[in-house]
């Protein structure tokens, strides 16, 4: 059964003790750039505005193989000093595109914990305006979800990754993304672009962790995700993925691998310590006790999840 918590925003984690690992190595110059409002600024939400956009929502047909290509020149590596291999996780940016501070707070965090960051920007490959993406006009999660098999894929073949201990991160836009991808994979449905879902697209991803984006439907891969919720987000309304289904809202998603942490008094971004103007005119607050409290369970899981043997992701038959 899904299991979901509220946690108050003052809540006081322990404190991630100091990483012995040495500094990471860094490759490639992130662009910061804002966050715009989101469908909740309208009135209008998520879930609705999600569905319009996957109704006209289009691509131009596309494979993992030039999808790598257009994408590997854009990532950003970081990762413990060593030969590796080691466990991997790949990082997906908002709508507005990457944040130079908090995708290097992340990777600072992760490389800690004895990890590599690839970091997947969708947006400058394809010479797309922040604009059109936040407005669900350009590159919805169904067509994006097919960047993250296709980085996947190449990350595998790089010598310092450990394919069988993978995970994935995303944030808005990108936790949109993640969320997309597992749907999809759960009935074998190619994202928007591909022909055809790549079989064992998502082999070695060990567990996913989503930060304020929407809950749509149900899915069924077994992969342990943790998705964090802000209780004041403007934009993402925590409410429909813990309350109980009625006719047209799917509700409370049950899945045995998912789980939901909501900070209270939280706002949408509330992990980035540096938030930009945008960020700010549109309410989001750096919340340092929530934040702390994320990164806390992301650390007690993190061992376990890549210590643990490979398990399948044969989908379970969704339930009508």
């Amino acid at each position: 059964m899904t299991r979901f918590e509220r946690l108050n925003g003052c809540v006081i984690a322990l404190v991630l003790a100091a990483s012995a690992c040495a500094a990471p190595t860094r490759t490639g110059t992130p662009l910061p750039v804002a966050e715009p409002p989101g469908p909740k600024s309208n009135g209008e939400s998520a879930t609705d505005f999600l569905s319009e956009a996957r109704n006209r929502a289009s691509a131009e047909a596309t494979s993992l193989s030039e999808l790598e290509t257009l994408l590997q020149p854009y990532l950003r590596i970081y990762k413990p000093s060593g030969p590796g291999r080691f466990p991997t996780i790949l990082f997906l940016h908002g709508c507005s595109g990457p944040t130079l501070s908090h995708e290097a707070d992340w990777a600072d965090f992760y490389t800690g914990l004895g990890a590599a960051v690839i970091a997947v920007d969708s947006l400058a490959p394809r010479n797309l305006a922040e604009e059109p993406v936040c407005n669900l006009e350009a590159l919805t999660g169904r067509e994006r979800a097919a960047d993250v098999l296709a980085i996947l894929d190449y990350a595998r073949a790089l010598p310092f990754v450990d394919p069988n201990r993978m995970a994935l991160t995303g944030f808005s836009h990108g936790a949109w993304t993640i969320w997309e991808l597992f749907v999809l994979a759960s009935h074998r449905w190619p994202p928007l672009g591909l022909q055809t879902w790549p079989e064992g697209s998502l082999d070695g991803v060990r567990a996913a962790f989503l930060f304020y984006g929407p809950c749509l439907e149900n899915w069924t891969v077994s992969i342990p995700t943790v998705v964090f919720l802000a209780g004041a987000d403007r934009y993402i309304d925590e409410e429909n993925c813990l309350a109980e289904g009625t006719e047209g809202n799917p509700g409370r998603v049950e899945n045995d691998e998912l789980e939901f942490r909501v900070f209270e008094n939280a706002t949408h971004t509330f992990d980035h310590a540096h938030p930009n103007e945008s960020n700010r005119a549109a309410g989001s607050v750096y919340d340092p006790n929530a934040t702390r409290a994320v990164r806390a369970e992301i650390q007690a899981r993190w061992t376990l999840l890549m210590s643990s043997p490979p398990r399948s992701l044969s989908p379970r038959r969704p339930e009508n």
